[in-house]
């Protein structure tokens, strides 16, 4: 792969996939699984033509490359093409379509954003409803186009359209980019309130585009699925850069992605049918994937089961291999480093546990720890994948040398492996004992009927907190949450961290691209904690509550009593906010 060492743009690294892949396919889009596998597919020349076209046409409505183009587009051909060529002349601003109108007008606004490219109305995702419903607050808007469906009032322009009447051409030297200047906004952090939207140089991306070609083992023409949302770096810089990058065959399945069931429950055969080399994603769809039986399927065109977005749990590494016969590679990065601090590495056998090997371009410091292997302290990366900062006033996690405070626990091996142990953040303090969830849910994954398993904090009057477990059961396997809480004890090493409550759930709270949602879990074990106390004082009464999380971070649960018993109920939960910390408000019940 000589061509990746002169890339040093984005728009250099889609015009030399063209050269070196010319009419082999880039792209394959699967529009339909049943009743029959239905495809279209665009090649490395038609995507670089598909790219200028729309960078000519987001660049003419733009002064100059500070103009800020946003897309709601799902993982599709067209949003490779719109994304790409508005990174090339100007910012690009993928965000997640499923966001409320609120956090939507937040996003955009905070961007700047002059054009939109969004999926037209359909009767399955209001997308196309929401954009319009937050135009008017976006004082820099000047077009929005639709994408797949045209506008039916015919209003917007329609960008399947539209771009066709631009130049296919490469793009004048004077608007082609730079290795440092910005590329793209990528929102990250909540989605609530200010938001917080990470700057990625076209350097930051190249670098985790390369270094995903060059480690993986991917050759030229080989099939990797890409079910990732595209404002997701994981979808976008990871697996979307690094299959260009590597002259791969880059499967788009459907409209949906990994959130079309259909995907999942079909994952072997679409891996016997286009004969995919790399398969994976977040691990909550790795684990859905490996529920559904291989039956007769041929399989054994994989190379590589991947997985990241988080910690990788042990339980799943088993059913990787015996599922599939290769071990999971596991990758580690943020939207703060374009994607990837670590990478699947084919050339070196992954170690149980860890995720994943540190390239010699990513710097590894562990804060507090003298420099032997195995020390744990907080994990700080510096490397040319590291981003500069936020858009506008927002702290920057990175110190006065350029090292990025991760916030994530973890330690290196001797051989240059990385282990997380946990985020600083969610670290369970009990009685002023600090509780790594970590050492939980790798405890409760041992159990063969557990897929996923995720500890945080109760909130506790007298502890501060107490560490409570929320499980997800493999779909083939039982067990009670008695029996699982008795497995745990018998094994955990720290007793402080043995769960006090373990609750069985269909299925753990996940985002948008499938991690699991803590947040959620601590506003349900705070419903929780408080329901338990108000009933030891009002036992005959019927009390419901609703947990969230403020903008501020803040847990905050809202308790239903009858309008008779209001005065009371709302003294004590005054009473249980102030013992616990926490944010209660008693309302009548409707």
């Amino acid at each position: 792969m000589q061509h990746l060492d002169q890339i040093t743009t984005v728009y250099e690294l889609i015009e030399q996939a063209a050269a070196v892949g010319g009419d082999s396919t880039a792209i394959t889009f699967l529009e339909a699984i049943t009743p029959e596998i239905r495809d279209s597919r665009t090649s490395y020349t038609e995507l670089l033509a598909a790219v200028n076209r729309s960078a000519r046409l987001a660049r003419s409505h733009l002064d100059d490359r500070s103009g800020v183009v946003s897309l709601l587009l799902p993982n599709i051909p067209q949003t490779q093409a719109i994304l790409w060529g508005a990174e090339s002349v100007a910012i690009a601003n993928p965000v997640n379509p499923l966001l409320s109108e609120t956090a939507l007008a937040g996003l955009l606004a905070t961007a700047g954003t002059e054009v939109i490219f969004a999926l037209g109305p359909n009767p399955v995702i209001d997308i196309w409803e929401k954009v319009q419903a937050v135009a008017p607050k976006l004082p820099r808007l000047k077009q929005i186009y639709s994408v797949v469906f045209p506008d039916p009032g015919g209003t917007r322009p329609h960008y399947d359209q539209a771009v066709l009447e631009q130049d296919a051409g490469g793009l004048p030297d004077a608007w082609r980019p730079r290795p440092d200047d910005v590329a793209a906004y990528f929102h990250t952090g909540g989605t609530t309130g200010i938001p917080k939207l990470a700057l990625h140089t076209h350097k930051n991306q190249v670098t985790t585009g390369c270094n995903r070609a060059r480690y993986s083992g991917n050759a030229a023409g080989d099939v990797v699925i890409n079910g990732l949302p595209l404002f997701h770096v994981a979808g976008s810089t990871v697996s979307s850069l690094g299959t260009l990058a590597a002259i791969g065959n880059m499967l788009l399945p459907t409209l949906g992605g990994f959130r079309n069931p259909e995907v999942i429950s079909h994952c072997w055969r679409l891996v016997e049918h286009y004969r995919i080399a790399f398969t994976g994603g977040i691990p909550t769809s790795v684990a859905a994937m490996m529920q559904v039986p291989v039956g007769d399927a041929d399989i054994s065109s994989l190379k590589m089961v991947a997985a990241g977005g988080s910690p990788v749990p042990l339980s799943l590494i088993d059913a990787v291999q015996a599922v599939t016969g290769l071990p999971i590679h596991q990758m580690y990065g943020m939207t703060e480093t374009a994607g990837l601090i670590t990478v699947p590495n084919a050339a070196v056998t992954p170690v149980r546990g860890s995720v994943g090997w540190v390239p010699p371009v990513t710097e590894i410091r562990i804060d507090g720890a003298a420099g032997q292997p195995g020390e744990v302290g907080e994990i700080y990366v510096r490397g040319p994948q590291v981003f500069g900062g936020y858009l506008g006033s927002q702290p920057s996690p990175l110190d006065a040398r350029g090292w990025l405070h991760s916030g994530d626990l973890g330690y290196l091996d001797k051989h240059g492996h990385l282990f997380l142990t946990g985020r600083a953040k969610d670290l369970i303090i009990r009685s002023g004992h600090n509780i790594d969830p970590a050492v939980i849910e790798h405890c409760a994954e041992q159990h063969p009927a557990v897929s996923l398993a995720a500890a945080v904090g109760k909130p506790d009057a007298y502890a501060g907190e107490l560490p409570v477990l929320y499980v997800q059961l493999n779909s083939d396997r039982q067990v009670d949450a008695d029996t699982l809480q008795a497995f745990i004890a018998e094994r955990i090493e720290e007793p402080p961290a043995c769960p006090k409550q373990v609750t069985i759930m269909e299925a753990l709270p996940v985002t948008a691209v499938g991690k699991i949602h803590k947040p959620s879990l601590r506003a349900m074990a705070a419903e929780s904690a408080v329901l338990e106390n108000l009933r030891r004082d009002f036992p005959d009464l019927e009390l419901s509550a609703a947990g969230d999380q403020t903008e501020r971070g803040e847990l905050r649960v809202t308790v239903t009593v009858p309008l008779a018993s209001l005065e009371a109920v709302a003294a004590a939960a005054e009473a249980v906010a102030t013992r616990m910390n926490l944010l209660v408000t008693a309302v009548v019940a409707s």
